[in-house]
């Protein structure tokens, strides 16, 4: 009888990949180098035609299944990762919590606006995955809520142009082509800033479930015309004391609109998953 786990005698974690685009591929080659120790069975994608192309980059990895449902997929795989967009994580969590199924959500915002499904998954003793993502410092963030967690602030700083086509600043009349000097896009809560910045929202949405929640967790959003990374910058205080982290984002070589540390944080998240090695909180 086979035994879920790693070691010898136990078989391998299988996984399924739910998206091909730059994170799903940094997962599948990550284990197709050999870097994680699951099996990766397949993808579901809306476009069939982004999993060939990134099964046609793994070397070594060669019975692939394109699943083409995400319940098929929910089905033979022991975790499921989602990498996709906010609007599959309500199926990923109906599916997963059907069939008892672990997840790994990287649309965080997603998880902000299905709260009822992911406290259910919770319930059912499924295991949810999210991973740090284009930011350092949940950590930290983690072990202050344990005790006297009182304040959590993120300052979001990109480029003006990283904002083009948000229906937020359209309605406002606010045009990000006239912005020369460093101006306050939103100043609010996570709650609001998920509604607003929908393509903005992961970090906001990581925060506010490791902290003290989307309504208490303040974000204020920035174009600068005179950054050129994505700059994140994180405020906790509470008991423990105060930490100020910042980090500055390059994009991923996949796809310059997703930073390079979300899809590097998504690989070690599935590595600590199956490792036996844990270090840091």
């Amino acid at each position: 009888m086979s035994v879920l786990g790693f070691g010898r005698g136990r078989r391998k974690k299988t996984i399924g990949i739910i998206g091909c685009g730059a994170i799903g591929s940094e997962i599948a080659m990550a284990v197709d180098n050999g870097d994680i120790g699951v099996e990766l069975l397949g993808f579901n994608d809306l476009n069939r035609g982004n999993y060939h192309l990134l099964a046609a980059k793994l070397k070594n990895i060669h019975k692939l299944e394109f699943f083409e449902s995400i319940e098929e997929l929910v089905k033979k795989c022991d975790l499921v990762i989602e990498c996709a967009s906010k609007d599959a994580v309500k199926e990923v969590f109906e599916q997963a919590i059907l069939r008892k199924k672990d997840v790994m959500i990287l649309s965080v915002g997603g998880v902000l606006e299905n709260m009822g499904l992911f406290e259910e998954a919770k319930k059912k003793r499924i295991n949810i995955y999210i991973p740090s993502g284009a930011v350092i410092g949940v950590d930290g963030l983690e072990a202050a809520k344990f005790k006297g967690l009182q304040k959590v602030t993120l300052i979001t700083k990109k480029p003006p142009a990283a904002f083009r086509g948000n229906e937020y600043l359209i309605k406002n009349n606010i045009n990000i082509d006239e912005i020369k000097v460093e101006t306050i896009l939103f100043d609010g809560n996570a709650a609001e800033a998920v509604k607003v910045f929908p393509a903005n929202v992961n970090v906001a949405a990581t925060l506010s479930i490791a902290g003290v929640g989307p309504q208490k967790t303040h974000v204020k959003i920035v174009a600068d015309p005179l950054v050129t990374r994505n700059t994140h910058e994180i405020i906790v205080e509470g008991e423990f004391g105060r930490f100020k982290v910042i980090t500055e984002n390059l994009p991923s070589p996949n796809n310059p609109k997703t930073s390079y540390l979300t899809a590097l944080s998504s690989i070690v998240t599935l590595k600590n998953i199956v490792d036996p090695l844990h270090i840091g909180t």
